[in-house]
């Protein structure tokens, strides 16, 4: 009866080999028979160029950037400004966010370090904590950090000014601007980095100011533009504005494409400034007299709140944790807004002095304490104004294993949250 099963066994799996077999054949003949003699196999480069880049967008960055030495074709493709665009709008630009840092010591700014988190986070709860603990090695990335944009970032060291994209690794340098307001001893210039959507154009904004030495007023300031592409040079604005000296860096709304920032204009007055992408006109915002006092005393910083500008303040907390925060809901009208800091969640306790170290582009700052024991990890705290909640955290490793001998340096902490495969060039 055994033998007799195992005979069985045998005879129905030779069956159901021979059905397999058949079946293959089967497909083999119909494929034979769909394709004509003098046809020739289906090859990429029968793919229609639109259709190709459609799918070549929905690939991971570092996937795109190997593809450009398939071809010359496929390199001239993924290298044109319309593939780019395509790519920033797809999914696979989308990543999981991770915090970038720069650091640069104010005694000597030779020395900097600009750091990353080595693991992205998903967890969107306050007991999430982000560690910046790895060094970004790339040449020539370090100096003051200017701004990040669209996957780009900016930085300038002296009066040399670099773009970076940290997917593809590219670096460009920018010419050197010239105006008689800049000396090698008068180092008065600051820049900013946008991006024009009208024209579909990265610009860079630089100005250059001289000020009284007797009376601290700004005398005069001159304003420059820089495209970022093929033969790039510096032009003079189109439009004009009154004499300031720029200290923040630049909040972009993308609600009117214009992107504001503070300035003095004297000693003892201060503005916010707003420079539109396209039309490159410059206009003047006062601010609200208890606002304007605050900034004086250098408590207070800009942000993006919920797509208004607003002045948020930062100095030594009360005992309840309350703060104020001035939103423009028009150009030059404000209003005042006073919210309460969740301290012990916070860890911080009545009386510590806190900063913004960075905002993000929807209503989030990060916040962290001004005076920490320097052999300690210092703690960030990333802060939702609009619905009032921790986001998450970040640690800073003690600042010695950094390699600084001192501890007053500047701080830029962001989100970085999109891959760019933008080819640069000047």
């Amino acid at each position: 009866m055994g033998r007799f099963s195992f005979l069985l066994a045998a005879v129905k799996g030779l069956k159901k080999k021979k059905k397999v077999r058949s079946k293959a054949a089967d497909f083999e003949r119909r494929k034979k028979a769909m394709v004509k003699p003098d046809s020739k196999p289906i090859s990429f480069d029968d793919i229609p160029e639109d259709l190709l880049m459609k799918i070549l967008a929905k690939l991971p960055a570092k996937h795109v950037t190997r593809l450009m030495g398939v071809s010359q074709l496929w390199y001239s493709l993924i290298a044109s400004s319309y593939f780019t665009k395509l790519f920033l709008e797809s999914p696979a630009s989308a990543r999981r966010p991770r915090m970038l840092m720069s650091l640069v010591d104010k005694a000597d700014k030779r020395h900097y370090k600009f750091l990353s988190s080595s693991s992205t986070h998903d967890d969107p709860s306050d007991t999430s904590v982000c560690v910046l603990d790895q060094v970004l090695n790339m040449p020539g990335l370090g100096g003051d950090f200017v701004n990040p944009l669209r996957g780009l970032i900016c930085v300038r060291l002296g009066r040399s000014l670099r773009i970076f994209n940290l997917t593809t690794r590219q670096r460009v340098t920018l010419p050197i601007i010239r105006s008689r307001l800049v000396t090698e001893a008068n180092d008065n210039i600051w820049n900013f980095f946008l991006h024009d959507p009208v024209h579909d154009e990265y610009k860079v904004l630089s100005t250059v100011w001289e000020v009284s030495e007797d009376e601290g007023r700004v005398v005069r300031s001159e304003h420059q533009v820089l495209v970022l592409g093929p033969a790039a040079s510096w032009r003079n604005t189109q439009g004009r504005i009154y004499p300031h000296r720029p200290y923040s860096r630049g909040i972009p709304l993308n609600v009117d494409d214009v992107m504001y920032y503070a300035a003095w204009i004297d000693k003892n007055i201060s503005v916010v400034i707003s420079f539109d992408s396209a039309s490159e006109d410059f206009n003047m915002i006062e601010l609200p007299i208890e606002a304007g006092i605050i900034w004086h005393a250098n408590r207070a910083s800009l942000m993006n709140y919920g797509g208004k500008l607003a002045v948020f303040e930062c100095s030594r907390l009360p005992s309840d944790g309350s703060v104020d925060m001035w939103v423009m809901e028009d150009v030059g009208k404000w209003s005042k807004k006073t919210l309460v800091l969740p301290l012990s969640l916070m860890n911080f306790v009545h009386g510590d002095e806190f900063s913004v170290v960075g905002t993000n582009h929807r209503s989030l700052v990060m916040l962290v304490k001004t005076m920490v024991i320097p052999t300690e990890p210092r703690p960030f705290v990333h802060y939702d104004l609009e619905t009032n909640k921790i986001i998450r955290r970040t640690e800073l490793s003690p600042l010695p294993r950094l390699g600084f001998f001192g501890f007053s340096m500047q701080m830029a902490l962001w989100q970085d949250d999109i891959e760019n495969i933008m080819y640069l060039e000047t």
